[in-house]
């Protein structure tokens, strides 16, 4: 019984053991759902990614997946050309290149080398694929002539983009190329760029304006039409392999460049260029301390036909000064901060432009605005006289003429043609502080006049709220109050265009550089009236008047009806020893139906005249001369006059002796017969315009030996005296400057030099001045 109790009990126990060991029904659950678990987080973790990677940020790695693999070149848009009047190009843009490495790509070629395969590679003419850097720095060196080591340094830097050289010509860049693709190397390339090119170099320089080192206008034109200029860039966007080979893709896309607009001037190259010239003859004569400039416009349209500012700058280099003067003063500065420093400063004076940016007292060129606000006010009337004792007294100042001699009782017309200072006091007085200050804003002094130019300059002027008898007075003939040559110009076109305030525009339209098509077309504004047509028609035969009485010492034409009024204003405010002075001028043409206006300012001439009359009208009539002719308007003269006429010297070279000698005699001109020849074999001078009675040398013989003679000094002498100087040396002479018609005038300019040995014959140019101001 024992025995089978133990067996019993061992059964028992194996039984309970074998239970004990097997796992639960809960536990096989647990396991099998915690597996569930997992895998399902690794499946919804899986499905949120590919969801995430496919769809949420799709777009986004697709970015990245393509800055990876494309390139992308920009395409530069061509800047707009910019035209005169007359469709003459003044600033057109061409193509150029920057040459430019890759210092990435540069690493990636060079790990190709280890490759023996393609070490191996050869051209057909037998030279190697792929070569080393010292061959690449060498040749690509010699292209563009510039030391190895440079192409080196920039090749190895750490970025992905090093300019070799910028303004590359096509010829160059081809070259390169060629290269490039010999080698298979894309680590160095040439991206075309736009270079702007002045076919005019300085001319209008300060109205057309530059453009920064990125290309963007910062002066004139190039800077106020910038946006219609510059176009918009296109981009072609590319895939390359490993090796920086351009592959196929599907998402390749070329955006093409818009061209800018082009710019259509009112600006005339021809005038421009009479301009230009007779403000560099003054600049040279009269040596200027602070520049000068000039403006010429239409008067009833403010069409700017020419604007200069001199001296000037070359547009292609603007950089370079100019101006000789300042360039030795810079040359002189040792400290590299002080030269730094006077070089902006140099820049800044250089690039302005004069006519629309500086402000000046405009003197006695002011009158015209003082009497035509007095005469439309009804504050005095034609027949009124002013006294003048040569000076006036003021509240407490005595104020002086700017003559010696008294001009007693005179009326509106006489007081402008003696410019009297203190007839205009009185007729300041007449009109008020008030009305003074109307007409003052209401000739647009008050406000930029809008030209379509950056960097316009305002008016510093006496309010009416601080102007006492004193200010009155001064600013009655030009002083005190500071304004630009641009509105003094354009109040001028409104006192003797009908009393029509004008807008001044440069720009005539805007086209499309590719169709031709305008895209604005910019009308003549006008702002008000602010005289009435029948003040206006006064002052137009005043300012004749002015001219017609005064010859000598205005802008007097023989033939032509021109109106003006000279400027002398003294600067007061600035810190120097002495005296210095601002000359000035502004005529118009024709008096009686005016079409052209045109203003000149001296500032502060540094020579021995300093008087409007003498520095600025001079100016004034050598651009007259040239342009009324031009415009289309001629001469129409008197009896008298038609026999004080220069005249034109006929050809008559091939001629018989004795028919030539007959023709000139017909022509009011002296032959001088030298030879014994039968035939004229050629003629001193040949052409050109000179006085009569003058002489022509005739040589006859084919044999014959040209006759020389010295020039003389002829500065300060008088028109006889130069004619007798010239004559006794066997030269011929052409009188220029309104002032020759004047007794009183002597030469200021002759364009041979003392001593020049010139052949007899030749015509010397001499310009007449007035010896003594007759007038401001």
């Amino acid at each position: 019984m024992a025995g089978k109790n133990v067996e019993n009990n061992e059964k028992n126990q194996k039984k309970k053991q074998t239970v004990t060991d097997r796992p639960a029904s809960y536990m096989k659950l647990r396991l099998k759902l915690g597996t569930l678990i997992g895998v399902s987080a690794m499946v919804v973790a899986i499905v949120m990614t590919m969801v995430k990677y496919a769809i949420v940020e799709s777009d986004s790695l697709k970015e990245f997946a393509n800055a990876q693999q494309l390139s992308s070149k920009i395409v530069e848009a061509t800047r707009g050309t910019i035209y005169d009047a007359n469709g003459d190009v003044l600033a057109r843009s061409a193509t150029v290149y920057t040459v430019f490495v890759d210092p990435g790509e540069m690493e990636v070629y060079l790990s190709n080398l280890s490759d023996k395969n393609k070490a191996s590679m050869v051209n057909e003419d037998g030279s190697r694929v792929y070569v080393s850097l010292d061959e690449i720095c060498f040749n690509i060196g010699e292209i563009l002539d510039i030391d190895p080591s440079e192409v080196r340094e920039r090749a190895l830097k750490d970025s992905r983009y090093e300019i070799l050289m910028r303004n590359v010509e096509k010829t160059t860049a081809d070259k390169i190329w060629d290269y490039l693709k010999k080698h298979k190397i894309n680590a160095i390339d040439c991206q075309a760029s736009s270079k702007r090119f002045y076919s005019q170099n300085e001319l209008a320089a300060a109205v057309i304006g530059h453009l920064n080192f990125d290309g963007q206008g910062i002066y004139g034109l190039e800077a106020y039409y910038d946006e219609y200029l510059m176009g918009v860039d296109g981009r072609t966007v590319y895939a390359r392999d490993r090796d920086g080979n351009e592959i196929p893709y599907e998402y390749k896309q070329s955006y093409d460049a818009q061209s800018g607009n082009s710019l259509k001037l009112n600006l005339d190259i021809t005038i421009q260029r009479y301009l230009e010239k007779a403000l560099n003859d003054a600049v040279d004569l009269n040596k200027p301390n602070e520049r000068a400039c000039g403006i010429i416009m239409n008067c009833n349209t403010g069409a700017v036909l020419a604007m200069a500012t001199s001296p000037g700058y070359n547009l292609n280099a603007p950089a370079e000064i100019y101006d000789q003067k300042t360039a030795l003063e810079l040359a002189g500065i040792a400290n590299e901060e002080d030269y730094n420093a006077a070089k902006l400063e140099a820049w800044s004076i250089q690039w302005k432009n004069k006519a629309i940016t500086e402000i000046y007292n405009p003197g006695s060129v002011f009158k015209v605005i003082t009497g035509s606000s007095a005469l439309e006010e009804g504050a005095i009337n034609l027949n009124q006289t002013f006294g003048c004792t040569t000076s006036i007294t003021v509240a407490d100042r005595e104020i002086g003429c700017w003559s010696s001699k008294a001009h007693g009782y005179q009326n509106l017309s006489e007081a402008m043609v003696h410019s009297c200072n203190p007839a205009f006091v009185q007729i300041g007085q007449a009109i008020g502080a008030e009305g003074f200050s109307k007409y003052f804003k209401a000739y647009g002094f008050t406000e930029r006049t809008g030209i379509d130019l950056p960097g316009e300059g305002n008016s510093i002027f006496m309010p009416l709220s601080r102007m006492g008898p004193v200010e009155l007075a001064s600013c009655s003939f030009g002083q005190t109050n500071k304004v630009t040559p641009i509105q003094m110009i354009t109040a001028y076109a409104a006192c003797i265009n009908g009393g029509y305030l004008l807008t001044p525009q440069v720009v005539d339209k805007i086209v499309d550089s590719d169709t031709g098509n305008v895209v604005k077309d910019i009308q003549p504004v006008v702002k008000r009236q602010v005289i009435s047509e029948e003040t206006s028609k006064t002052m137009r035969e005043i300012l004749e008047n002015v001219v017609n009485t005064e010859t000598g010492s205005n802008s007097y034409i023989k033939g032509y009806r021109i109106g003006g009024k000279s400027g002398t204003s003294q600067k007061i405010d600035v810190d120097v020893t002495g005296n210095t002075y601002v000359s000035s001028y502004c005529a118009f043409a024709p008096a009686d139906d005016p079409e052209i206006i045109m203003l000149v300012m001296v500032d502060d001439p540094t020579g021995e005249k300093y008087y409007g009359s003498q520095v600025a009208a001079p100016i004034v009539t050598q651009v007259l001369e040239e342009l009324l002719p031009y415009m289309g308007y001629f001469p129409e003269y008197t009896e008298e006059e038609l026999k004080q006429l220069s005249v034109s010297v006929p050809l008559v070279e091939l001629q018989i002796v004795d028919t030539a000698v007959a023709t000139l005699e017909a022509s009011n001109l002296n032959a001088v017969v030298i030879g014994n020849g039968a035939k004229v074999v050629k003629q001193v001078p040949a052409s050109g315009t000179i006085p009569r009675g003058c002489q022509v040398i005739l040589y006859t013989e084919e044999d014959y030996e040209e006759e020389y003679t010295t020039v003389p000094n002829l500065y300060g002498k008088t028109l006889s005296q130069t004619e007798d100087a010239l004559l006794d040396a066997g030269l011929n002479y052409e009188p220029t400057g309104s002032a020759r018609y004047e007794k009183g005038s002597v030469c200021s300019s002759q364009n041979y030099k003392e001593g020049d040995i010139v052949p007899k014959g030749t015509i010397i140019t001499v310009g007449f001045s007035q010896n003594e101001a007759s007038s401001q």
